[in-house]
């Protein structure tokens, strides 16, 4: 039977930003990796924009261009300066700028469909990995050595390791047989592009109002994207309010920021959840990205975790070559997940908060929380340490990959 089976060294399921970060940070190592996708998402325009945006931290960025993807960002990446945040009851508010952390950004903001052309213009540049789409995963078997994929086409490969990076409803996750801890925000995140009438000079905004946080980011050519979570129920009426209406609710909810909104796109609205696989490893299989667990998007940061695991399990895949092992055994996989536990955990758990005290709706609390705010606003270090972590320059970056 097993002499149809085609060895290869990794297959990785999910063609996603997260899949196809770690194809190219494995591209030049001679391996042979076969990544599968059901099929190109569609990006969602809206006023000739891409509506998914993810805001790629510093520390990110820096990965990027050592693995030569950035090349074909530069010109597409809007910088992000500043963010300033503030608080829809009080008159708290931080301003975080990338001069504090002695960088001149804090980051770029990028459409999410741009990535995925960036990282599959590097795979060309490689012959040892195959993208394969579209094409389904059939079955997967998990043998003690190896385990066995069947693909729609007819194909059937044999590999140590297979990955997860097919997204929060991973489907290997479900073959795997594995749980996820779930928590439904019973809320929507609003997307759109829109045109402030002055320019937004890179800085970011987020505001915390009672219903939840509402961020206008920075991109390319002086549009911002819009991420506007709120409840269920507030979300459908948003959703239904003609442009000029929503335009009104934005520029109340905003203050007037920039002068106002002169234009609104197409809007999307997507559900917020957060959840954790139960297990991230499992012999021959690696979850990462939104397969292994997703945030509240507080200002995009998501893919941020999900880029850094494909980086962190490049490097222990790379590791283990080199000392001959086999990196589909559960002993380098655990490496994978010390090293990326604390940070996912740390990252979710810090979303979990802030949702937790702006969500929080008593005066004594909301004066507390403007005082926090100034405090934070105030206090040097605290603000340098939080910035850090934000824009991931405190993370361990993976060494280059040789």
């Amino acid at each position: 039977m097993s002499h149809k089976f085609e060895s290869v060294d990794i297959i990785i399921v999910g063609g996603g930003m997260v899949g196809l970060m770690l194809a190219s940070a494995l591209r030049q190592t001679g391996l042979h990796i076969v990544v599968v996708e059901r099929m190109e998402a569609a990006p969602f325009m809206s006023l000739g924009v891409d509506c998914r945006v993810s805001a790629i931290v510093q520390g990110n960025v820096q990965i990027l261009q050592s693995l030569g993807v950035w090349k074909y960002l530069e010109d597409k990446a809007g910088p992000m300066s500043s963010m300033s945040v503030w608080d829809g009851q009080e008159q708290g508010g931080i301003r975080f700028d990338a001069i504090e952390i002695k960088k001149d950004t804090l980051g770029y903001l990028l459409e999410n469909s741009v990535l995925v052309d960036a990282l599959k213009q590097s795979l060309k540049e490689s012959h040892d990995v195959e993208l394969l789409c579209p094409e389904i995963v059939t079955s997967v078997v998990w043998k003690r050595d190896c385990v066995h994929v069947k693909l729609e086409s007819g194909r059937a490969l044999s590999a140590p390791l297979i990955v997860g990076a097919d997204g929060g409803r991973s489907w290997l996750r479900e073959q795997a047989d594995i749980d996820t801890f779930q928590r439904d925000y019973g809320q929507k995140g609003i997307v759109a592009t829109v045109k402030p009438r002055f320019s937004h000079q890179t800085v970011a905004y987020q505001r915390f109002l009672n219903t939840g946080p509402l961020a206008l980011l920075p991109m390319k050519g002086d549009v911002c994207s819009i991420v506007w979570s709120a409840a269920n129920e507030r979300a459908d009426e948003l959703m239904a309010l003609s442009d000029s209406n929503f335009i009104d609710e934005l520029d109340l909810n905003l203050g007037g920021l920039l002068g106002g909104i002169v234009e609104v796109g197409k809007r999307a609205a997507f559900p917020l959840k957060a959840q954790l696989a139960r297990h991230i490893v499992r012999p021959r299989l690696a979850l990462i990205g939104d397969a292994a667990h997703s945030i509240h998007p507080l200002a995009g940061l998501g893919v941020n975790l999900g880029l850094r695991d494909a980086m962190v399990l490049a490097q222990e895949i790379v590791d283990a070559r080199k000392f001959e092992e086999d990196w589909g055994d559960l002993s380098v996989l655990n490496r994978y997940l010390k090293l990326r536990l604390p940070d996912v955990l740390m990252t979710m758990g810090s979303m979990e908060t802030l949702h937790r005290t702006f969500i929080a709706q008593f005066p004594a609390w909301i004066k507390l929380r403007g005082l926090g705010m100034k405090a934070v606003g105030n206090s040097g270090l605290v603000k340098q340490l939080l910035m850090k972590n934000s824009t991931g320059l405190n993370l361990p970056v993976p060494h280059s990959i040789e």
